[in-house]
């Protein structure tokens, strides 16, 4: 079982402390280490890799098509429980879950793969700034307008951009690492 990722209860937590300690999470150990090592507050960008092409229904905004290619889902983590920075990135790890957010239906993709995070220390909602950043810096595409952008308040066009074949991990972290130094976390998977 796993604590329940809308549930911001201090049972939830503590239950989500539990199963990382005694390893019956359904996340790998390096993955575990990597979480516990994160801020509790904060933002982060996945880099995502789609190793071929797929036609997936994205909730209200319908059926869309996905390259190949590598990804950037940005977003942020300053709440308490589930909506804390490591239950965030924890939950975006995971395969199995129920899809709630428009990332989860490119996530639990048998083709997709979370190849990296880089994250940040930060109690502001900056997921807009660093993902406006990373689009223009990186010269990413919007892949599907609105995406995991709803609730946006800056307006942006879309939390996920898409940058081709090109393994864009290194530049990633580098962004992180300009923008907030000693604050800033990044973990390769592959």
């Amino acid at each position: 079982m796993f604590p329940d990722d809308d549930d911001d209860s201090t049972e939830s937590n503590e239950n989500f402390e539990r199963l990382l300690k005694t390893g019956n999470c359904p996340l790998r150990k390096s993955d575990i280490h990597f979480i516990e090592a994160l801020p509790t507050k904060g933002i982060y960008t996945l880099i995502i890799f789609l190793s071929r092409e797929a036609r997936l229904n994205i909730g209200k905004l319908g059926m869309q098509k996905f390259p190949k290619g590598y990804y950037t889902y940005t977003g942020s983590g300053v709440g308490k429980g589930a909506s804390s920075l490591k239950r965030r990135v924890s939950r975006h790890l995971r395969k199995g879950k129920r899809n709630l957010w428009h990332i989860d239906f490119l996530l639990t993709n048998e083709n997709a793969t979370v190849t990296a995070v880089a994250a940040a220390e930060t109690n502001k909602k900056l997921e807009c700034h660093m993902n406006r950043y990373i689009k223009g810096e990186g010269e990413a595409k919007i892949p599907v307008k609105g995406f995991g952008a709803s609730d946006c308040k800056k307006k942006c066009e879309s939390h996920l951009l898409f940058f081709g074949e090109k393994d864009i991990k290194s530049k990633i972290a580098t962004f992180y690492a300009i923008r907030f130094g000693s604050k800033s976390f990044t973990r390769d998977f592959g």
